[in-house]
């Protein structure tokens, strides 16, 4: 004996035991079943109204065994591109983020890469490459490479003026080996100094004569030549250069006669013998 009913309206509660069958006129059925070991029973409260095309259903809250379910776009990124109708955090705009005040975390291989600061504050919107807490607009927290396809790549800094084209830039020549300069650890302490490198490629602040070999030389009184001693390497090309420091009211002439690169001197002839208030003033320019 078959019976047909056509359709059934409930009140109250049902249970079924085992898979419920759903059918229409079509032989084939949908089923719902349960596990068959482990439940725990739950109650799934549907909306009170319909979605709306493209919404999907999900649990908008658990309270105790219940869970409310609600309709909410369904929208998503897909992974080969999302057609969107327009870019931005405004209502009716589409982003790629977070929509609380939630950090957007970009991994790979479950290994932090990217972080975008989403707590409130002013480091809001930071970026942290290598740092999960930025402290600047882009904190990067791991070696920066400019790479290039032939033609060297520049560091560019803009003019700081609203709207100006035009910028300083740094970029690397042709080496054929590795080049580090490691910066000075302070500023200089006077205006007019200069930024100098070991070979190494340590930099430091330094006056723009503080290297050069100089001094002010004592002579024997009464001597027309003067062998005045450098006390460092005198290289090929040095080119010595003198003066007279005199009482005034006497122009004394001086020359130099001749450079021992051996014994690291150089001599000096002047016009008179030398007396006791008499200097001569010296520096060595050396080419390397």
């Amino acid at each position: 004996m078959i019976i047909s009913v056509a359709s059934i309206t409930a009140s109250g509660q049902s249970q079924t035991t085992g898979t419920l069958n759903l059918r229409n006129t079509q032989p084939a059925t949908v089923s719902l079943t349960l596990p068959t070991t482990g439940v725990a029973g739950y109650t799934l409260l549907l909306p009170p109204t319909a979605g709306m095309a493209g919404q999907a259903l999900t649990i908008q809250s658990v309270t105790g065994q219940t869970a409310s379910l609600s309709w909410t776009n369904a929208s998503f990124w897909q992974l080969d591109g999302t057609p969107i109708t327009q870019g931005g955090t405004a209502a009716n705009q589409q982003y790629l983020g977070t929509s609380n005040a939630q950090d957007l975390v970009l991994a790979s291989n479950a290994s932090e890469a990217l972080r975008v600061i989403g707590i409130a504050g002013p480091r809001q919107g930071f970026i942290g490459i290598g740092t999960i807490n930025p402290i600047a607009p882009v904190d990067i927290a791991k070696t920066v490479l400019l790479s290039n396809n032939g033609s060297a790549t520049e560091l560019r800094f803009a003019e700081p003026i609203a709207g100006g084209l035009n910028f300083t830039a740094f970029k690397a020549g042709a080496q054929t080996a590795d080049v580090t300069y490691t910066l000075p650890d302070a500023a200089p302490v006077s205006d007019g100094m200069a930024l100098t490198s070991s070979t190494g490629g340590v930099l430091s602040w330094k006056q723009p004569l503080q290297d050069i070999v100089r001094g002010i030389f004592v002579p024997v009184i009464g001597n027309f030549v003067h062998i005045i001693p450098v006390g460092t390497n005198i290289t090929s090309g040095s080119i010595p250069v003198v003066t007279m420091v005199n009482p005034p009211g006497t122009t004394i002439g001086i020359s130099v006669t001749a450079i021992d690169d051996i014994n690291d001197t150089f001599t000096v002839e002047t016009s008179v013998p030398l007396g006791p208030a008499d200097r001569i003033a010296w520096l060595m320019v050396q080419p390397n």
